[in-house]
């Protein structure tokens, strides 16, 4: 009888053992391939690093002391030339992936944190934070969730259906520290889907992203942004800060908080405004060219010394910009 029981608990005990055994090994798959997944999620992004970090703040421009700003909002359109740089790879090819690509990842893996898109304004609080989720749901992505990541495949990212990008910069001026620069403030990824009829594609502004929060990752992904050299010497940063890219103008910050397709009915009209505040925005810059006058001398006079003296004055001077004094 004590045999009988003795075989008894050593074969529940094996048994036991058998089945911690198997729950570990799956518990161990698990983790692997959970920890496979959030790698494959973060190929090809640029790591954060500390100097990253610092050197975006410290790019951070503040406007709180600006005596002059205005803001201004553009489309990007993806299907022009100027813009294409933005849209491929459509598919990540080793470290390289397009804009919405990147922007798409950090989100997933809860590095960045979009906003929702409301009509005519943009506002960076908790409240209106965007849920990740909803934005997978909504645009019918199939995915994983583990806690606030979400595994998303790579051929599952809608790049290829983002055909465009609202933006907001701003211009501004800081007289105390004779600084004239525009800011991108923020991007919207743009996406174009067959109506219900399939007859034309309608526009589904997604979210905003400001910036400053993608820069870090933008300054670091380099991009191709011409077709005679091929050599990728730019980031998507410099593209955005060189001003690379064409964008049309559809609003500019005003009381009404109107676009101009409000406020202009005709495609005449709307293209002449569009161009009329173009061309303020180059003047206002031209018209903070700064001359150093301390070797200038107007032309036709003569220096005491005589025209040697004056000739040699003149053609000294120098004349120097508010952008170019910053660099």
């Amino acid at each position: 009888m004590k045999k009988t029981i003795f075989i008894i608990l050593a074969i529940c005990l094996g048994s036991a053992l058998h089945l911690q055994a198997q729950q570990d090994t799956t518990l161990r798959e698990r983790l692997a391939k959970r920890q496979q997944a959030q790698e494959g999620q973060n190929a090809g992004l640029p790591e954060l690093s500390v100097r990253a970090a610092k050197m975006n703040e410290e790019l951070t421009q503040d406007l709180s002391k600006a005596t002059w700003v205005r803001e201004v909002y553009r489309y990007l359109d993806l299907n022009k030339g100027k813009n294409a740089a933005l849209y491929n790879p459509v598919q990540p090819i080793g470290d390289r992936m397009n804009l919405y690509t990147m922007i798409f990842r950090l989100m997933s893996n809860g590095n960045l944190t979009g906003y929702k898109y409301l009509d005519g304004r943009e506002v960076f609080t908790s409240e209106f934070r965007e849920d990740f989720k909803d934005v997978l749901e909504r645009l019918d992505i199939p995915f994983q969730q583990n806690g606030n990541v979400f595994t998303v495949n790579d051929y599952d990212i809608p790049s290829n259906e983002v055909q465009g990008y609202y933006i907001k910069e701003v211009w501004y001026f800081d007289q105390k520290q004779s600084v004239v620069d525009t800011k991108i403030i923020a991007i919207c990824p743009v996406i174009f889907r067959q109506d219900d009829f399939g007859i034309g594609a309608d526009r589904y502004p997604q979210f905003w992203v400001p910036y400053e929060d993608i820069r870090p990752y933008a300054a670091r992904m380099p991009i191709m942004t011409s077709d005679k050299n091929n050599i990728m010497d730019k980031t998507i940063d410099d593209f955005f800060r060189l001003h690379l890219f064409e964008g049309e103008i559809y609003k500019t910050t005003n009381m009404e908080n109107k676009i101009l397709a409000e406020k202009y009915r005709t495609p005449e009209t709307l293209k002449q405004a569009q161009e009329e505040i173009e061309t303020e925005l180059k003047a206002f810059d031209q018209k903070l060219w700064i001359m150093n006058d301390s070797t200038y001398v107007k032309p036709g006079t003569k220096d005491k010394k005589g025209d040697k003296k004056a000739k040699k004055d003149k053609s000294s001077s120098v004349v120097y910009s508010a952008r170019d004094r910053r660099k």
